[in-house]
């Protein structure tokens, strides 16, 4: 049933107007993970799960997708200043003590450094190779690149 229903979903994404700049998709734990639509994304289902382009996602870890006019993952800039983060090409600072965790695009949790002090969560990411990431703070992400 989920299935026929993500399907027929994915049949109205096709009409969707082109200002629409995002596909959401939110995770049961709240958790948003953004794909920008002129990426052009590619999302079917197999297996018992929700692929989209290299990320995989269990049915019963999706609570719903969408697509957005107003979501932009590519301002980034907006993201990062909501959360107080701050990426200066080697670590990633966060205001606060956050929960802060790290992922390959493939969903595997990459093992990066984190410490925390004078009210501030810091991320070292020179032990990661050069690519994109996927920075989970709390019950948000984002996605990075480590040049």
């Amino acid at each position: 049933m989920k299935k026929t229903i993500l399907i027929c979903t994915l049949a109205l994404l096709a009409s969707v107007s082109a200002s629409a700049r995002s596909l959401v998709l939110v995770l049961s734990d709240s958790t948003k993970i953004y794909f920008l639509l002129d990426d052009k994304p590619v999302m079917r289902m197999e297996n018992g799960k929700v692929l989209i382009d290299t990320q995989a996602f269990s049915f019963e870890d999706v609570d719903h997708f969408y697509i957005s006019q107003t979501d932009d993952p590519s301002g980034i800039e907006a993201v990062m200043a909501e959360k107080k983060v701050k990426f200066d090409g080697q670590s990633l600072v966060v205001e606060g003590n956050k929960t802060v965790e790290v992922y390959a695009m493939n969903g595997v949790k990459m093992k990066a450094k984190v410490s925390q002090a004078a009210g501030m969560t810091t991320v070292d990411t020179e032990g990661l190779a050069k690519g994109s990431y996927v920075v989970k703070i709390g019950k948000s992400s984002f996605k990075f690149l480590k040049k």
